[in-house]
This record gives structure tokens, C-alpha cells and sequence, in this order.
């Protein structure tokens, strides 16, 4: 599962490179928004640089969003499953 979970990262994190650098032409890019995975008991923190963004279940595989509160997943707003989401796909629902 580690090697889904490194592909997705950086998946994820190429997905906004050409918006970013469009946008910002004289910032880094890959140390302003490094994206990470933090492991606790029963989900994987899929992190943008500190900020909460998504959970991985362990026992599933799926992709939640996370509530208002860090490491709370929203079970209504399920991205999908580790063995089909994309990076783009992160990329695309990091705000709604």
C-alpha cells in the first residue's frame, strides 16, 4: 500500500504544478506545497505541506475529505478508492 500511497503523492502534487507556476512565476513550487503522509491508528493523513486535506482509511482504502477538525474524516464526501483515485482527482476536490 505504501508504494499507492507515494504514487498518489506525488500524483497530487504534480497535478497543480502548472497552475501554480502559471500564477506564480517566482516561487517554488515544490517548497511551498509539499504534500505528505502522516500514518496515525486507523487512517493515513494525506497532508498539503501542514494543512489537513484527505484520510485514507486503512482497513478500506477509501479516500475521505476531512471534516472542519484534523483528522476527522467527512464519511459524506468519499473521494473514492486508493486503487482508482488520481492525483488529479485530489488536486480537483481539495476545495469543494
Amino acid at each position: 500500500m505504501q508504494e499507492k500511497i507515494d504514487r498518489l503523492l506525488i500524483d497530487w502534487h504534480e497535478a497543480g504544478r502548472a497552475a501554480f507556476e502559471r500564477a506564480y512565476k517566482s516561487l517554488n513550487y515544490d517548497a511551498q506545497y509539499p504534500k505528505v503522509a502522516v500514518e496515525k491508528r486507523k487512517y493515513i493523513c494525506l497532508d498539503e505541506r501542514t494543512t489537513g486535506a484527505y484520510l485514507l482509511e486503512k482497513a478500506t482504502g477509501n479516500i475521505y475529505r476531512i471534516k472542519s477538525k484534523y483528522g476527522v474524516p467527512n464519511f459524506k464526501k468519499l473521494i473514492g478508492h486508493i486503487d482508482t483515485v488520481t492525483g488529479a482527482d485530489l488536486a480537483r476536490n481539495r476545495w469543494y
